[in-house]
């Protein structure tokens, strides 16, 4: 998303430098506010005020026209404790957009747009983020009151595998009945709100010198030969030797879309399953409007050929693919640029998660997740993003979704209890992404950094952290991880107490570190969620039924003692009170 950002004043300006990753800053003179709004209306996706609203709407008020092409308007204090969206917050990108600066001056947006206030993702704000068209525009207000009447809204749509998971508020229903239709296709007794993905790509061919005007025509036949409409078209794609046809060129701009050219080496790789074309006399290629519509998905038939104009049409789940070259440059068009944000949600109270980690969540527009860890976030930071909650055990699934849609472009946030890299998925999706998405890991507070919320201070020296699960390590790994902890005399921290063989592991557990001297555990059960608790016991009485995944164990360590209720390890500082033993003193 493009963006200008303006300010008017000296402590405008500092504010506005903190928000310079999302655009360019620009000082604007006194008696400049029309000019720097004028030149830059139109050619930006998004300019943000530094300033007060008034300032903001004077000057872009002589511009307005219509919501679904004006840029997105948003107004920041000079201060930078307020972000404002003003217009274009849904179609324009203005809500999201002010979520991102707002997380980047620690504050909340002031939100006045009612589906955004009650945390529902209306039908318009979805087109925005994911780059559909909408039709029925005069319809949105009607859908977007009942959207706020019922909390829902009804959702049909005829190509289901080609679409992210959609926000829980779209229920299923019949076509007949739907608030809103997700279709490329045309449906001219719709009567709710249609988002259009722009899913179809277009192969074209035509002879030298063909006007715009026939192409157009042509193009436009064949969609309506399969009821599709204009606005789904994706990208256009074509073979090298039409690379400089102004007629494709054109067409190309009028639309809105790419014009792409695939190579011949991928057209041949196609077999020669097209229709018998003039291109393999002329061209020495099988064809060119169906091998080039069949390279971005699934062919929808024949191609379509009058007038010196063929056109081919298929099903793409990209806009543009990893084999055609940028009309314009020549070179491969890069991917749309999504990220892969690997976090650790802490351990589970919201309170408790990292400020990188908020807002990698923030600017995440796709969420995937095992479901409690989902769930225990507030539903609010979750309000506008698509989630996909999945269950213990499908791990390397839940990774490959999540980098799989920060390829198609998504801005994807895979959560992660805890920390990401402790225990976690961190090392799986970082080798998952590598050469396919940018990842970054935002580091989380794990399960024994929060006990002491209810114990104190129990390992001030240091703390060993181990699980004692064998699912994914031999048990003989998880002995000697045992063994070394054990042996150091720290406090230690047992995590993953499954269930499988329990008897035999915790049984292994008294015995080694009783043989090292430790007396006591503490079993804290939900450690940083509501109701959190924990229990004192001794060593010999850590027993099955007393555990589970959701209990860590703690053992404190040689220098830890107990005082007026609280678990404190002595660090050596003079006004400790120093006394004898071992993990029991």
């Amino acid at each position: 998303m493009s963006a200008v950002i303006l300010c008017f004043s000296a402590r405008g300006d500092a504010t506005a430098r903190r928000l310079s990753d999302f655009g360019e800053v620009v000082r604007v003179p006194p008696g400049g506010l029309r000019e720097a709004v004028a030149s830059r209306w139109g050619r930006v996706d998004a300019l943000v005020f530094v300033s007060s609203l008034g300032i903001a709407v004077r000057g872009v008020a002589p511009h307005l026209s219509d919501k679904a092409s004006d840029p997105a308007v948003v107004v920041v204090s000079e201060d930078g404790r307020v972000v404002l969206p003003v217009t274009g917050a849904h179609l324009g990108g203005g809500s999201d957009l002010s979520e991102r600066l707002a997380s980047a001056l620690g504050v909340s947006p002031i939100l006045t747009t009612s589906s955004d206030r009650a945390g529902l993702v209306a039908p318009d704000l979805l087109a925005s983020r994911l780059g559909w068209r909408v039709l029925g525009k005069e319809r949105l207000a009607a859908v977007n009151g009942a959207l706020l009447e019922a909390g829902s809204l009804t959702c049909w749509t005829d190509i289901p595998d080609l679409l992210p998971a959609l926000p829980e508020e779209y229920l299923p229903a019949d076509r007949s009945s739907a608030d809103v239709l997700i279709s490329p296709g045309d449906h001219p007794a719709a009567t709710g709100v249609q988002l259009v993905p722009r899913c179809v790509t277009a192969g074209v061919g035509c002879r030298r010198g063909v006007p715009q005007a026939k192409i157009r025509s042509v193009l436009l036949e064949a969609l309506r030969m399969h009821s599709l409409l204009p606005e789904a078209i994706g990208e256009i794609r074509t073979v090298d030797e039409k690379m400089d046809e102004p007629g494709l060129i054109e067409l190309a701009a009028g639309l809105g879309v790419p014009l792409t050219v695939v190579r011949r080496n991928v057209i041949a790789g196609l077999g020669d399953q097209f229709s018998a074309s003039a291109a393999s006399r002329h061209l020495d290629l099988p064809g060119v409007a169906e091998p080039c519509a069949a390279s971005a998905g699934r062919l929808l038939g024949p191609r379509l050929a009058a007038d010196g104009v063929t056109v081919a049409l298929s099903i793409s789940t990209t806009r543009q693919g990893a084999a055609a070259v940028d009309i314009e440059t020549g070179e491969e068009p890069e991917r749309q640029a999504g990220s892969l944000a690997i976090i650790g949600t802490g351990p589970g109270d919201g309170g408790l998660m990292t400020l990188s980690a908020k807002r990698a969540l923030d600017e995440a527009d796709s969420v995937v997740g095992y479901s409690l860890y989902v769930d225990l976030l507030p539903p609010e930071w979750l309000a506008g993003k698509a989630v996909e909650r999945y269950t213990m055990g499908e791990e390397e699934k839940r990774v490959e979704r999540a980098v799989s849609l920060a390829e198609e472009g998504h801005r994807v946030a895979l959560l992660s209890g805890g920390d990401p890299v402790l225990f976690g998925l961190a090392g799986l999706a970082l080798r998952a992404s590598l050469g396919r998405a940018r990842a970054t890991v935002h580091p989380g507070l794990t399960a024994v950094q929060a006990t002491s919320q209810l114990l104190g201070a129990p390992y001030v020296n240091g703390v060993v952290l181990l699980s004692l699960s064998d699912y994914l390590q031999p048990w003989s790994a998880v002995e000697r991880a045992l063994e070394g902890a054990a042996a150091s005399g720290l406090t230690v921290a047992v995590y993953n107490p499954v269930r499988r063989e329990i008897d035999d592991k915790l049984a292994a557990v008294r015995r080694i570190f009783a043989r090292h001297g430790y007396s006591r555990a503490y079993l804290v059960r939900d450690a940083g969620r509501p109701g959190q608790s924990a229990c004192r016991l001794a060593l010999s009485d850590l027993v099955p039924d007393r555990v589970d995944m959701r209990t860590l164990i703690l053992l404190p360590g040689a220098s830890a003692e107990e005082s007026c209720g609280l678990l404190l390890d002595r660090r050596g500082y003079g006004r400790e009170l120093a006394t004898e033993g071992g993990p029991e003193s």
